[in-house]
């Protein structure tokens, strides 16, 4: 098997020469590999079924050949049942639903070279701005006018660095970012993600394919057993691959029905034909050395199916003329590749990535065989396009991927052995049992074996008869009793199941702290070292799954611009149930775009640590229960951080407002008490005034103090009367009135009861 069999076509050819033929040369070269065993490398069948068995022990399927030589030694089974005790698929579950639970903590920024100019020279203008803030105070201040500038309308932040990193965005990054989130919540990204990381612990593995599906950018995963790649390429990651190809087996009619538009009646009746195999020997007319059909009583005809993407080169000419107001930049315009130039004109060549697919179909038929459509290119450098296809593979730089499923193969292999030799053990457990010499039995009163074991069971006596004939009772010893528990046996095969869920949790990373079995007697740091600890171990596997993340968001957003040229309007409801309206502009094809996508685990720690600050905050009275709730209900770490800011700075305002209300409250108490303090000064200085005015009358008209003091007596007396009378009078009228009120409440109660 020579490596010509296996070798691509020359890709540095023309377009006229890239024809159907050429698309089948490539399609050879790839199905092909899939039995290649070279540089040490597993062929992707090989890959393909350590997948299935990886997947086969997620899901508690048992293999019963991987166990014979424990089950079958002697050819004679055991009183004991093989069965799958979940140890790896508990981890991974706990590792799945964690980072589904993290916040998806993504921002979209231009990244293009005009892009960045807008940026920065915006950055200088607001620099700009806050240098002449003091002169135009000053200014403002000698001639009452104040100058404006370009920018007076956008406030200056405290730090100008940084607000345009973290906070700064122009509007096309804001709707970008508006069309990822509508794309996310429509084709439920989210769920995808999920089933995608499930992939990569079982497999090592996690593939994506992100193209055009009804005017949209689209995003589904991609089964990693279904797909075959470049694997010459030194790297973890499937976009530096030169070839990508997905494989799947369809039924006849399943095939028809997807590729319909592009087949041939041909190419139907053909695969109409293919319906006529009923019969594993029926496949020899058909069949390829590379099995290409398959037959199955249950589901019939199945036709293997090849869609294959590669990295081929497109030649560009360019007509290069003089440029008489700029001779050291000449004119340059991308021309056919018939152009023949003109006098004072040269042709430049220059070579791009360009994309092309194919399928294949049953080995021969072959349709969408083209130029890959909706090709993204960055508007600084169209040199380069990447394959639809975004993903990892974990170790891959040593050639076979590993996962965390691998790591713990042989841990949860021991695992269930140990779980079928406790059953088994069991199984052979007796209990205590005594040894009965049968010529003991009673048999002259009519006693069987089955008589004297119902009297043990239920009278507790075993009855004899040593006097019977043929007994001697002088030889007769006392019953002898044996021990069949295997309680020691069994302890120390749980002994060994503990042993083996620790060495799980530390190869896997997954302690068991982490997953909640915490023990009474565990220190709280204790606890949460180890935690801590735990999701330093598998950072790895999240890491590179966000990775992978972001390269799918960055695909969909550059799609956006061949998608959306036009515009695009659209509605979709927020998290919080919230909705909000989508309007794309056509200036969004005007851009490159890249993701900023924040790591979810360390995010998620800061995210809840800001969560308990909240918390705090609103016990010490500085947060208002509004702006806590809106903390908790916060998805991203930098939302909850906007939120809290704000929150802060509002609640102190309010209390600063407080403070000047109590402060004023306070000087109008002040004044009231001088102002009381004066009255009583004033009404002292009158009534002393009184005093003196009265001594001087009396000692004007010599009048004496007694008769003074008599007559006030007997005025005093007299207003004591007519006081006495007075109260007497409203008495009387308080009587009557509550006389007539009594009379009017036994009036009312009486309608009622009417």
């Amino acid at each position: 098997m020579g490596l010509k069999k296996y070798s691509f076509p020359r890709q540095a050819i023309s377009d006229s020469e890239k024809d159907l033929e050429w698309c089948k040369e490539n399609l050879r070269a790839i199905t092909k590999y899939v039995g290649n065993r070279t540089n040490g490398y597993d062929s992707a069948l090989t890959s393909r079924d350590k997948d299935i068995n990886n997947y086969n022990l997620y899901n508690g399927y048992v293999n019963a050949k991987d166990y014979e030589y424990i089950t079958d030694q002697y050819g004679i089974p055991y009183p004991a049942q093989l069965a799958h005790y979940p140890l790896v698929s508990t981890k991974i579950d706990l590792l799945v639903n964690e980072d589904s639970d993290r916040p998806l903590d993504k921002k979209v920024k231009s990244v293009n070279k005009k892009a960045a100019i807008r940026k920065e020279n915006f950055k200088v203008s607001l620099v700009v701005n806050e240098l002449l803030k003091e002169v135009k105070n000053e200014f403002e201040g000698k001639f009452g006018v104040k100058p404006s500038t370009e920018n007076d309308q956008f406030p200056i932040p405290d730090d100008i660095e940084e607000y345009m990193r973290y906070e700064y965005k122009e509007l096309v990054e804001e709707v970008c970012q508006d069309g990822l989130d509508y794309l996310i919540d429509k084709y439920r990204v989210k769920d995808i993600f999920r089933d995608g990381l499930r992939d990569f612990l079982v497999t090592g593995k996690v593939f994506y394919k992100v193209y055009v599906k009804n005017g949209d950018p689209f995003v589904r995963r991609v089964d990693p057993r279904t797909l075959i790649w470049d694997k010459t390429v030194q790297s973890d990651y499937l976009e530096d691959a030169q070839w990508v190809a997905e494989e799947r087996w369809l039924t006849v009619n399943e095939t028809i029905d997807e590729f319909r538009e592009d087949l041939t009646p041909k190419d139907i009746q053909l695969l109409e034909e293919l319906k006529e195999i009923n019969s594993h020997e029926g496949l020899s007319n058909f069949n390829s050395e590379y099995e290409w059909i398959n037959y199955s009583e249950n589901r019939g005809v199945r036709l293997r199916i090849v869609t294959a993407e590669w990295k081929s080169i497109k030649e560009l000419k360019y007509k290069v003329s003089e440029n008489k107001h700029n001779p050291s930049v000449p004119f340059k315009k991308i021309v056919s590749s018939t152009y023949k130039p003109r006098k004072n004109e040269k042709i430049e060549k220059v070579y791009i990535d360009d994309v092309w697919e194919a399928t294949e179909i049953a080995g021969q038929v072959y349709v969408q065989c083209r130029r890959r459509p909706n090709q993204v290119r960055s508007v600084d450098d169209a040199g380069s396009t990447p394959l639809s296809y975004a993903g990892c593979i974990h170790n891959h730089t040593t050639g076979n991927s590993k996962s965390l499923v691998d790591l713990l193969r042989h841990t949860q292999m021991l695992y269930n052995i140990v779980h079928y030799h406790i059953e088994l053990t069991l199984a052979r457990a007796g209990g205590k049992a005594v040894i009965y010499d049968v010529a003991q039995l009673p048999t002259n009163i009519g006693m069987d074996m089955q008589t004297v074991m119902y009297h043990l069971k239920t009278d507790g006596v075993i009855p004899i008869n040593s006097m019977q004939e043929g007994q001697d009772a002088v030889k007769f010893n006392q019953f002898q009793q044996v021990d069949f528990t295997l309680s020691n046996s069994v302890q120390q095969l749980i002994n060994l199941k503990l042993m083996l869920e620790q060495t799980a949790g530390q190869i896997s990373g997954v302690s068991p702290q982490r997953e909640g079995a915490i023990s009474q007697y565990e220190y709280v740091g204790n606890v949460q070292r180890s935690v801590v600890q735990s999701s330093l171990s598998t950072k790895g596997w999240f890491f590179q799954h966000n990775e992978v993340k972001k390269m799918v968001f960055e695909r969909m957003c550059n799609l956006m611009k061949v998608c959306w040229a036009e515009g695009k309007k659209a509605g979709y409801v927020l998290g919080d149930g919230g909705y909000k309206f989508l309007n794309v502009l056509p200036d969004i094809a005007l851009n490159d775009y890249g993701i900023f996508l924040g790591d979810s685990g360390k995010d998620d720690a800061m995210r809840k640590m800001v969560q308990e600050m909240s918390a705090q905050a609103l016990q010490s009275g500085n947060l208002s229960m509004l702006d806590a709730i809106k903390v908790l209900k916060s998805e991203s770490l930098s939302e909850a951080e906007v939120v809290l800011e704000k929150g802060l700075d509002s609640m102190k305002e309010m209390q600063q407002k407080m403070q000047q209300q109590q402060m004023q409250q306070q000087q109008i108490m002040q004044q009231q008490e001088m102002q009381k303090q004066q009255i009583e000064m004033q009404q002292k200085q009158a009534e002393l005034q009184n005093k003196i005015e009265v001594a001087q009358i009396a000692a004007e008209s010599r009048v004496d103090v007694a008769e003074i003091q008599a007559n006030q007596k007997r005025e005093t007396e007299n207003l004591k009367e007519q006081n006495k009378v007075r109260l007497e009078a409203a008495k009387a009228d308080l009587q009557e009135q509550m006389n007539e009120n009594e009379y009017k409440r036994n009036s009312n109660q009486q309608n009622i009861k009417k």
